[in-house]
């Protein structure tokens, strides 16, 4: 299964709530989500879209990054708080052991996710709290560099997932001109045999956070797609836009040039889905729908396509 980890930000959190809505992601993916904002009316408004279509996602208590950071009550308080959540609790391991077991028990929390990215170093108390009855799920970031965790962790009976950073974010988007399609990840094609239970990936998104955004010198439409002629794996192209890369004007005709190319490869494949569908109305509307919904597109493909193959 499927385990895309998303930053809780208006755009990603309107991709779950469309998918959502669509019945695209039950039983195949499980997005697990860091919140960035102090205000919680996008996490409300999505609890009612997911409590709907009955869709579960996790939600990281203790984020990184964004408003309220490190190991704090906030989010664990606003679950605990809602009729019928579909919020399941995940903490980030960052060599607070004590913390997360006293929020458990507190919580009285099941089934939770435990996240292990590079923000850590005490793997002895690490592999303790793995063996926690109340830790059912454990993410760990490129376990290939952590050969003897990753072989303790595949000997107990828990769910396994392998996250990989796996975009390849560049200084400008107009770099992205000179890349041409390259894989993106196998791992769709090989987790199993590898004896993960899942896997996982920051979409089509660097694993860097960055709040905000300013206009673009040029508009870069990334999407992901199964690349028969590679044995199914997982490939990515970058439709760059290529005039006036010096000026943050014409940003609508920079999205068409952009559009263009990306309508004319998806014909050519073909690679057809609601995304695709929403990408092609506001080309053939010659509208420009701004750079959030640039990047709602782009995730929102790329989750379809994993999904897809999956089925």
């Amino acid at each position: 299964m499927y385990f895309p980890y998303l930053r809780a930000r208006q755009f990603e959190l309107i991709t779950l709530r469309e998918l959502a809505s669509e019945q695209a992601l039950q039983d195949k993916v499980f997005p697990v989500i860091e919140p960035v904002k102090e205000s919680l009316n996008n996490l409300n408004l999505a609890q009612k879209i997911f409590l709907e279509n009955n869709l579960s996602l996790y939600l990281i208590v203790n984020p990184l990054v964004g408003d309220v950071t490190g190991d704090t009550d906030y989010f664990l308080k606003y679950i605990s708080e809602l009729e019928n959540s579909k919020y399941i609790p995940a903490f980030h391991y960052t060599d607070n052991s004590a913390w997360i077991i006293s929020k458990i028990e507190e919580y009285n929390l099941k089934d939770c996710m435990l996240i292990c990215l590079d923000s850590f170093s005490n793997e002895d108390a690490l592999k303790e709290l793995c063996q926690n009855t109340s830790i059912s799920h454990i993410m760990l970031l490129e376990p290939h560099k952590y050969r003897s965790l990753d072989r303790f962790i595949k000997s107990l009976n828990k769910y396994y997932i392998r996250l990989d950073d796996t975009f390849e974010k560049q200084q400008r988007n107009a770099d992205f001109l000179d890349i041409s399609a390259h894989k993106f990840t196998e791992e769709h094609l090989f987790y199993k045999q590898d004896r993960y239970n899942g896997f996982g990936d920051f979409t089509l998104l660097p694993r860097e956070f960055s709040d905000g955004g300013s206009t673009p010198r040029a508009v870069v439409i990334h999407l992901s797609y199964l690349s028969e002629t590679h044995e199914n794996q997982l490939w990515i192209r970058h439709f760059t836009s290529e005039t006036g890369k010096d000026s943050i004007t014409n940003v609508q005709g920079k999205f068409s040039e952009a559009a263009e190319k990306a309508i004319q490869f998806c014909d050519e494949l073909p690679l057809e889905n609601s995304a695709i569908e929403e990408l092609r109305s506001y080309f053939v509307s010659k509208k420009y729908p701004g750079l959030g919904t640039v990047k709602k597109i782009s995730i929102k493909n790329h989750l379809l396509v994993v999904s897809n193959f999956l089925d």
